[in-house]
């Protein structure tokens, strides 16, 4: 399957949030409570997704993976400090894991960061979300400690995952 990685627009913000959802529902299950997954997090996605949108941020960096049905994955990245970004979000499709989507994405995000002046990024990943964290170690992340956050108003243990080279990300993630 031929995937294209081109920036986002507003016009995405719908199928954004609906793999948003999916890719919570699946990777998140067991992790944060069902009721919130199948309840209020969608409403809240979409939200999210469209004042995200509605929003000029000209450090921002949203990119999306195409396939010939629909969008496939995305990445979302803005910055935190004047040298470091978080990348906020990186889903793929559940049917899409293992593909090397995710890969791309965050090399390619880390280009587009490299290009708009940040030395460094950071995310932060479920605690209990396995399959990521082996994935970002395999990116050349390195784990903070523990702390939690609040996702959907539930404290969240999650651990920070930080890159202090944005070409080796680069790298890391291209082809």
């Amino acid at each position: 399957m031929t995937i294209e990685i081109r920036p986002a627009t507003a016009a995405d913000s719908a199928a954004i949030a609906d793999l948003h959802q999916r890719s919570w529902r699946s990777a998140y299950r067991g992790l944060l409570p069902d009721g919130y997954l199948d309840g209020p997090a969608a409403g809240e996605l979409a939200a999210r997704w469209g004042r995200t949108f509605s929003k000029d941020e000209p450090r921002r960096v949203i990119l999306v993976a195409m396939a010939p049905d629909g969008i496939v994955g995305f990445v979302a990245a803005w910055p935190n400090t004047a040298r470091m970004a978080l990348i906020d979000n990186l889903h793929v499709a559940p049917g899409q894991r293992g593909g090397g989507i995710g890969r791309r994405l965050m090399g390619r995000a880390a280009a587009e960061l490299r290009r708009l002046g940040f030395e460094a990024v950071f995310l932060e990943v479920i605690e209990g979300n396995h399959d990521a964290r082996g994935f970002y170690r395999r990116l050349g992340g390195i784990e903070g400690e523990l702390f939690f956050e609040p996702i959907g108003g539930h404290p969240t243990p999650v651990f920070p995952v930080t890159w202090d080279d944005l070409a080796a990300l680069e790298a890391a993630g291209g082809p």
